[in-house]
């Protein structure tokens, strides 16, 4: 959080920064004092929540990480499609490891980072994937690679960002950019042209 600030872990979590724990929370708190959804086992005080309760993180999918500062270790995932909280033990790392597993959404790319205002652009792609992810790979760019089979993801240090290659279903096959403003047009030219853009 100290070095890289605000952003995205997995493509899916948001950890609350401390510069905006206070005001989060107190919306939370609000928004669960009038609508509480979720059933929560008896280890758990729905009271203790609703009243001392922070919320730590959420996901771009509406899901919302929080902690009762009496028990820090224990943290409680209040999915949005679902009515039964999940109680994660072990802190903060725990529960964001238990979210970037895939246990809320398969999608997530596990331990990867994304900031805020990168530049992200989207185009479809005649080809194949595996084609497509060998030829970039090729270029040897990348410092990481996610592959979750019908999405892989290489994270991209040139570029401060990554580039992912997905198909979902029955639809083509399309490339996801984003990197820093900053970054080389020719760089991002070199990688999109490996990919068949």
């Amino acid at each position: 959080m100290t070095r890289l600030g605000p952003g995205d872990l997995g493509h899916l979590l948001r950890v609350v920064t401390p510069d905006v724990l206070v005001a989060a929370t107190r919306d939370w708190r609000r928004r669960v004092g009038e609508y509480w959804f979720w059933q929560v086992p008896d280890a758990v005080s729905v009271d203790a929540l609703r009243e001392r309760g922070l919320l730590l993180g959420d996901t771009s999918d509406g899901d919302e990480l929080v902690v009762d500062p009496a028990r820090p270790d224990t943290l409680v995932v209040l999915p949005r499609d679902a009515d039964d909280a999940v109680v994660v033990e072990g802190g903060l790392l725990a529960a964001v490891d238990w979210v970037l597993e895939g246990n809320l959404n398969p999608w997530v790319e596990g331990w990867t980072f994304e900031a805020p205002g990168n530049v992200t652009e989207q185009r479809p792609l005649p080809g194949d994937l595996d084609g497509a992810a060998a030829s970039l790979a090729a270029l040897g760019a990348h410092a990481h690679v996610v592959d979750l089979g019908d999405r892989r993801t290489f994270f991209l240090p040139s570029v401060e960002g990554r580039l992912s290659l997905h198909r979902f279903e029955d639809e083509p096959l399309v490339v996801d950019v984003s990197h820093a403003e900053s970054a080389d047009p020719a760089e991002i030219d070199r990688l999109l042209a490996a990919v068949g853009c």
